[in-house]
Protein backbone atom coordinates (compact mmCIF):
# COMPACT_ATOMS: atom_id res chain seq x y z
CA UNK A 1 0.00 0.00 0.00
CA UNK A 2 1.35 3.62 -0.96
CA UNK A 3 2.06 5.80 2.34
CA UNK A 4 0.11 8.52 0.21
CA UNK A 5 -3.31 6.31 0.37
CA UNK A 6 -6.06 8.52 0.79
CA UNK A 7 -9.60 8.80 1.14
CA UNK A 8 -11.70 12.04 1.35
CA UNK A 9 -13.30 12.64 3.95
CA UNK A 10 -16.67 14.13 4.22
CA UNK A 11 -14.88 17.46 6.11
CA UNK A 12 -13.66 19.91 3.22
CA UNK A 13 -9.56 19.79 3.18
CA UNK A 14 -9.69 16.89 5.71
CA UNK A 15 -8.53 13.71 4.08
CA UNK A 16 -8.33 10.21 5.57
CA UNK A 17 -4.92 8.86 5.90
CA UNK A 18 -4.40 5.10 5.66
CA UNK A 19 -2.08 3.43 7.95
CA UNK A 20 -2.01 -0.71 7.87
CA UNK A 21 -5.12 -0.40 7.02
CA UNK A 22 -6.51 1.91 8.88
CA UNK A 23 -7.83 5.30 8.08
CA UNK A 24 -7.46 8.21 10.87
CA UNK A 25 -8.33 11.82 9.85
CA UNK A 26 -5.69 14.28 9.42
CA UNK A 27 -5.45 17.83 7.86
CA UNK A 28 -4.35 17.56 4.04
CA UNK A 29 -0.81 17.99 3.41
CA UNK A 30 -0.03 17.23 7.11
CA UNK A 31 2.45 14.02 6.77
CA UNK A 32 5.62 12.52 6.50
CA UNK A 33 5.65 11.87 2.71
CA UNK A 34 8.45 9.37 2.31
CA UNK A 35 7.66 5.74 3.51
CA UNK A 36 10.75 4.72 5.35
CA UNK A 37 12.15 5.20 8.52
CA UNK A 38 16.12 4.24 8.20
CA UNK A 39 17.50 4.87 11.35
CA UNK A 40 21.18 4.07 11.80
CA UNK A 41 22.32 3.47 15.76
CA UNK A 42 25.95 3.97 15.53
CA UNK A 43 27.41 2.69 19.09
CA UNK A 44 31.50 3.54 19.70
CA UNK A 45 33.22 2.05 22.65
CA UNK A 46 36.78 4.05 23.26
CA UNK A 47 38.84 5.22 27.08
CA UNK A 48 35.94 7.06 27.63
CA UNK A 49 33.28 4.13 27.71
CA UNK A 50 30.29 3.26 25.26
CA UNK A 51 28.96 6.49 23.05
CA UNK A 52 25.82 5.98 20.98
CA UNK A 53 25.29 8.35 17.48
CA UNK A 54 22.09 8.40 15.57
CA UNK A 55 22.17 11.64 13.84
CA UNK A 56 24.23 12.53 10.16
CA UNK A 57 25.10 15.70 11.02
CA UNK A 58 27.16 16.23 14.18
CA UNK A 59 29.74 18.57 13.63
CA UNK A 60 32.31 15.90 14.26
CA UNK A 61 31.70 14.21 11.59
CA UNK A 62 33.81 11.36 12.11
CA UNK A 63 30.51 10.01 14.06
CA UNK A 64 27.66 10.64 11.81
CA UNK A 65 25.78 8.07 11.10
CA UNK A 66 23.80 7.47 7.97
CA UNK A 67 19.95 8.20 9.15
CA UNK A 68 17.32 9.13 6.74
CA UNK A 69 14.06 8.99 5.13
CA UNK A 70 13.44 7.62 2.16
CA UNK A 71 10.81 5.84 -0.39
CA UNK A 72 13.42 2.71 -0.06
CA UNK A 73 14.58 0.86 2.86
CA UNK A 74 18.27 1.29 3.78
CA UNK A 75 20.00 -2.44 4.29
CA UNK A 76 23.23 -1.49 5.15
CA UNK A 77 24.48 0.15 8.47
CA UNK A 78 26.11 3.48 7.79
CA UNK A 79 28.82 4.57 10.50
CA UNK A 80 31.64 6.84 10.66
CA UNK A 81 34.57 5.61 11.16
CA UNK A 82 35.45 7.16 14.63
CA UNK A 83 38.53 8.64 15.81
CA UNK A 84 40.84 9.98 18.60
CA UNK A 85 40.93 5.83 19.43
CA UNK A 86 37.32 5.42 19.40
CA UNK A 87 35.79 2.77 17.44
CA UNK A 88 33.04 0.99 16.24
CA UNK A 89 31.26 -1.23 18.09
CA UNK A 90 29.03 -3.74 15.80
CA UNK A 91 27.42 -6.10 18.18
CA UNK A 92 25.74 -2.91 19.62
CA UNK A 93 24.87 -0.92 16.29
CA UNK A 94 22.34 -1.93 13.84
CA UNK A 95 20.04 -0.14 10.99
CA UNK A 96 16.60 -0.31 10.79
CA UNK A 97 14.09 0.69 8.15
CA UNK A 98 10.60 1.68 9.77
CA UNK A 99 7.62 1.44 7.49
CA UNK A 100 5.45 4.62 7.85
CA UNK A 101 2.32 2.96 6.62
CA UNK A 102 2.73 0.09 8.84
CA UNK A 103 0.72 2.41 11.29
CA UNK A 104 -0.27 5.49 12.91
CA UNK A 105 2.12 6.15 15.90
CA UNK A 106 6.22 5.90 15.89
CA UNK A 107 7.02 4.62 19.05
CA UNK A 108 10.27 5.30 20.04
CA UNK A 109 11.62 3.65 22.77
CA UNK A 110 15.23 5.06 24.47
CA UNK A 111 16.72 2.63 26.90
CA UNK A 112 19.66 3.63 28.82
CA UNK A 113 22.16 1.43 30.73
CA UNK A 114 24.78 2.38 33.58
CA UNK A 115 28.08 0.53 34.37
CA UNK A 116 30.88 2.29 36.04
CA UNK A 117 30.19 5.82 35.65
CA UNK A 118 29.29 4.89 32.00
CA UNK A 119 26.47 5.45 30.05
CA UNK A 120 25.31 3.54 27.36
CA UNK A 121 22.23 4.58 24.94
CA UNK A 122 20.21 1.68 22.88
CA UNK A 123 17.20 3.33 20.36
CA UNK A 124 16.86 -0.09 17.89
CA UNK A 125 15.62 -3.13 18.94
CA UNK A 126 17.83 -5.09 16.06
CA UNK A 127 20.96 -4.89 16.94
CA UNK A 128 23.27 -8.34 17.45
CA UNK A 129 23.22 -7.95 20.65
CA UNK A 130 19.72 -8.40 22.08
CA UNK A 131 20.60 -7.82 25.64
CA UNK A 132 20.25 -4.20 24.91
CA UNK A 133 17.16 -4.41 21.66
CA UNK A 134 14.53 -1.85 22.49
CA UNK A 135 11.05 -1.91 21.52
CA UNK A 136 10.85 0.57 18.81
CA UNK A 137 8.07 -0.14 16.21
CA UNK A 138 5.41 1.77 14.65
CA UNK A 139 1.82 0.91 14.85
CA UNK A 140 -1.79 1.96 15.18
CA UNK A 141 -1.57 2.34 19.13
CA UNK A 142 0.86 4.58 21.19
CA UNK A 143 3.13 2.68 23.28
CA UNK A 144 2.71 3.25 26.59
CA UNK A 145 5.28 0.81 28.51
CA UNK A 146 9.10 1.11 28.08
CA UNK A 147 10.31 -2.36 26.40
CA UNK A 148 14.06 -2.92 27.18
CA UNK A 149 16.56 -5.51 27.31
CA UNK A 150 17.72 -6.42 30.61
CA UNK A 151 21.38 -5.60 29.81
CA UNK A 152 24.35 -7.89 30.55
CA UNK A 153 28.26 -7.70 31.46
CA UNK A 154 27.80 -5.43 34.66
CA UNK A 155 25.34 -2.87 32.65
CA UNK A 156 22.02 -2.10 34.42
CA UNK A 157 18.68 -0.53 32.61
CA UNK A 158 18.48 3.42 34.70
CA UNK A 159 14.82 3.89 34.63
CA UNK A 160 15.69 8.04 35.29
CA UNK A 161 17.32 8.46 31.83
CA UNK A 162 15.05 5.94 29.65
CA UNK A 163 11.55 6.46 28.47
CA UNK A 164 9.23 5.62 25.57
CA UNK A 165 7.52 8.43 23.24
CA UNK A 166 4.66 7.88 20.82
CA UNK A 167 4.92 9.94 17.70
CA UNK A 168 1.56 10.98 15.84
CA UNK A 169 2.54 10.33 11.81
CA UNK A 170 -1.00 11.12 10.67
CA UNK A 171 -0.76 14.90 11.38
CA UNK A 172 3.27 15.94 11.24
CA UNK A 173 4.83 16.63 8.15
CA UNK A 174 7.88 16.10 9.85
CA UNK A 175 9.87 14.28 12.26
CA UNK A 176 12.30 16.56 14.27
CA UNK A 177 15.33 14.42 16.04
CA UNK A 178 17.43 16.14 18.86
CA UNK A 179 20.37 14.07 19.57
CA UNK A 180 21.85 15.77 23.03
CA UNK A 181 25.51 14.74 24.16
CA UNK A 182 26.67 15.63 27.31
CA UNK A 183 30.06 14.96 28.49
CA UNK A 184 32.00 14.23 32.37
CA UNK A 185 35.23 13.30 32.84
CA UNK A 186 35.98 12.02 29.02
CA UNK A 187 33.00 9.81 29.36
CA UNK A 188 29.88 10.30 26.73
CA UNK A 189 25.82 10.21 27.03
CA UNK A 190 23.26 10.58 24.56
CA UNK A 191 19.94 11.09 24.67
CA UNK A 192 16.75 11.30 22.22
CA UNK A 193 13.66 11.80 24.10
CA UNK A 194 11.97 14.54 25.22
CA UNK A 195 10.24 12.82 28.39
CA UNK A 196 12.60 10.78 30.45
CA UNK A 197 12.34 11.35 34.81
CA UNK A 198 15.10 13.17 34.93
CA UNK A 199 14.46 16.20 32.84
CA UNK A 200 18.10 17.89 33.05
CA UNK A 201 18.87 15.51 29.62
CA UNK A 202 15.56 15.64 28.03
CA UNK A 203 15.63 16.96 24.40
CA UNK A 204 13.27 18.58 22.07
CA UNK A 205 12.66 15.84 19.75
CA UNK A 206 9.02 16.39 18.21
CA UNK A 207 6.77 15.26 15.12
CA UNK A 208 5.46 18.37 13.80
CA UNK A 209 3.69 20.29 10.75
CA UNK A 210 7.19 22.31 10.06
CA UNK A 211 10.73 21.49 10.87
CA UNK A 212 12.95 22.96 13.62
CA UNK A 213 15.45 25.33 12.92
CA UNK A 214 17.69 25.23 16.24
CA UNK A 215 18.82 22.60 18.57
CA UNK A 216 16.47 22.07 21.99
CA UNK A 217 18.60 20.23 24.69
CA UNK A 218 18.67 20.97 28.28
CA UNK A 219 21.91 21.76 30.16
CA UNK A 220 22.91 18.29 32.26
CA UNK A 221 23.37 18.13 35.67
CA UNK A 222 25.44 16.56 38.62
CA UNK A 223 28.98 17.17 36.58
CA UNK A 224 27.04 16.87 33.17
CA UNK A 225 27.65 19.51 30.78
CA UNK A 226 26.32 19.86 26.74
CA UNK A 227 28.47 19.05 24.36
CA UNK A 228 28.21 20.96 21.24
CA UNK A 229 30.33 19.36 19.01
CA UNK A 230 28.41 16.07 19.05
CA UNK A 231 24.79 17.40 19.28
CA UNK A 232 22.63 18.17 16.33
CA UNK A 233 18.78 17.90 15.15
CA UNK A 234 17.81 17.12 12.06
CA UNK A 235 14.32 17.81 10.96
CA UNK A 236 13.44 14.33 8.59
CA UNK A 237 10.68 14.91 6.21
CA UNK A 238 9.54 17.26 3.21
Amino acid sequence: MSRSSLVVAAAAGVVGLVFGGTAVAGPSGLRLAERYLNLHQCVYVGSGGHYTNVLPNTANGAFNTGTNVSEVPDTTLSCGQGSGGWRQAPANSAVKAFDLTAGRYLNLHQCVYFSAGQHYTAILPNTPNVNFNTGTNVSNTPDTQLSCGPGGGGWKLVLANSAVRSFDLATSRFLNLHQCVWTSAGMYYMGLLPNTPNVNFNSGTNASSSADTALNCQPGGGGWSLDGLDSAFRPLGS
